[in-house]
């Protein structure tokens, strides 16, 4: 999204949902966070949340993002804990790439107490 023939897009939302396929359903209250990651590899804090009882966090970004490159990271450790009495992933961390073909982009995950997996949802 523009607002003129040279602006760049902006990037209104960023959502996430983790899902947890060993129970077969959602994974509330996981930690989140979201940073930008510079041209040197350097983290800056763009935003948090924790995931609902449906396993999503609406909007984790605190203001509009511009196109980049960022990193979300879950701390499950104590999702798995708790839920699993296992933990073997202790946090996910999601490095990706936003073009700004679009206001919102939703980031989903499949994650059990052993493998995950992420994509790119609507």
């Amino acid at each position: 999204m523009t607002t003129g023939p040279t602006a760049t897009p902006v990037i209104n939302r960023l959502s996430t949902h983790v899902l947890d396929t060993t129970a077969g359903r959602p994974a509330a209250g996981i930690p989140a966070t979201l940073e930008a990651v510079g041209p040197d590899g350097t983290p800056t804090a763009c935003g948090s949340g924790v995931t609902d009882s449906d396993g999503r966090i609406q909007q984790i970004n605190t203001s509009a993002l511009t196109p980049g490159e960022y990193r979300l990271v879950l701390s499950t450790a104590g999702y798995f804990g708790a839920s699993h009495g296992a933990t073997f992933y202790p946090s996910i961390a999601i490095q990706f790439l936003l073009d700004g073909g679009r206001p919102h982009y939703h980031i989903a995950v499949l994650a059990s107490t052993y493998s995950y997996a992420t994509y790119l949802g609507s």
